[in-house]
């Protein structure tokens, strides 16, 4: 499985745990608490795949200089947009903070979860 094949799959997993926190919210909160899931879980699922997508523009064999510069650069966006997306949120939403962030910290649990079935020693990173 390739490296872009397991950043699909981390994505999914995220998808499939915010889903389940807010059926869970919802079954035993509310609608707001349901959807302040949901859109925490988002934020975490749509940073995740914009940091991706910045790591894996950069080519094949380029200079080790060219990929680092794109990780740190896509680390920086991602946490700025993570603090801002759950900023805003929680400033102009009507949402309830609990579910939210437990939504968001399902979404990021995914990378544990993701790694016994992605594991491979010989996946090529880019």
């Amino acid at each position: 499985m390739g490296a872009k094949q397991v950043t699909w799959k981390i994505a999914a997993i995220q998808l499939l745990l915010t889903l389940l926190i807010a059926t869970g919210a919802f079954a035993f909160g509310s609608l707001q608490a349901a959807c302040s899931a949901l859109l925490g879980g988002g934020i975490s699922a749509l940073v995740s795949l914009y940091f991706a997508s910045k790591v894996f523009s950069v080519r094949i064999g380029a200079p080790a200089a060219k990929i680092a510069r794109a990780f740190y650069w896509g680390e920086i966006v991602k946490l700025l947009l993570t603090v801002t997306l759950l900023s805003g949120a929680l400033l102009w939403r009507d949402v309830a903070p609990l579910p939210l962030l437990l939504g968001y910290s399902a979404a990021l649990m995914a990378y544990w979860l993701a790694l016994p079935f992605t594991f491979d020693a010989s996946v090529k990173t880019l």
